[in-house]
This record gives C-alpha cells, structure tokens and sequence, in this order.
C-alpha cells in the first residue's frame, strides 16, 4: 500500500461549513449551536462561492508546487551523481591513454575447464 504524502479533498463550494453554524457565548466564553445560517441573496452566494473555489485552488497550487519542488531536488540529485560519474570516467580514460600496449606486458592464465 503506497504512501500517501499528500491529499486533496474536494470542498462543497456552495455550501456553508458547520463553522457558520456557531456562534460565541458571551457570558460563559463557550460556544453554542444556533441555527443553520442560509444565505440572504444570490449575491452572498456567489461570494462565497467563489472564495471557497480560490481557496481550493491556492490548496491544489500549494501541492503542486510541493511536487514540483520535489522532481527539482531529484532533478539535482540525479544531476550531481551523473556529474561525479562523468569525472571518474575521465581520470579512468586519462589512465588508459597513459598505457602503451607495446611496453605492457599481459600474463596468460592457464584456464582448466572441467566439464561434469
């Protein structure tokens, strides 16, 4: 089962939250149910609407912006191991150009193969 490092849940744009519901108690600093709060024009409507769609969307940027930044760390990473791979490639190939094959010697391995 995957991990899961981010989640985005869709919102009811339209609705109101149960937040709205509540409303300070003064004389005792609790909180009390009151009744469920509607809308009074269409115009409320769409304001809340409409702040509830950018909220949603500045929480999508947000993770996009996590994600991105996660493939440009590995971005970096994969870039750095490749650059330390090329310049162990060059001092390997600077070291077998020094080498002439006139003046090596090679031993011959005497190589027993037993067959079962």
């Amino acid at each position: 089962m995957p991990f899961h490092q981010r989640s985005v849940e869709p919102r009811r744009v339209c609705r109101l939250s149960a937040r709205d519901g509540w409303i300070p108690r003064e004389e005792t600093g609790k909180r009390k149910l009151r009744k469920p709060v509607l809308f009074s024009s269409l115009d409320e409507v769409g304001c809340h609407t409409l702040t509830n769609i950018i909220h949603q969307l500045s929480d999508l940027s947000r993770h996009a912006s996590d994600i991105f930044l996660g493939i440009e760390m590995e971005a970096g990473m994969v870039f750095r191991r490749s650059c330390r791979i090329q310049g162990r490639l060059q001092r390997l190939q600077g070291e077998v150009r020094k080498f002439d094959p006139k003046n090596i010697k090679i031993r011959k391995f005497a190589v027993l193969v037993t067959c079962w």
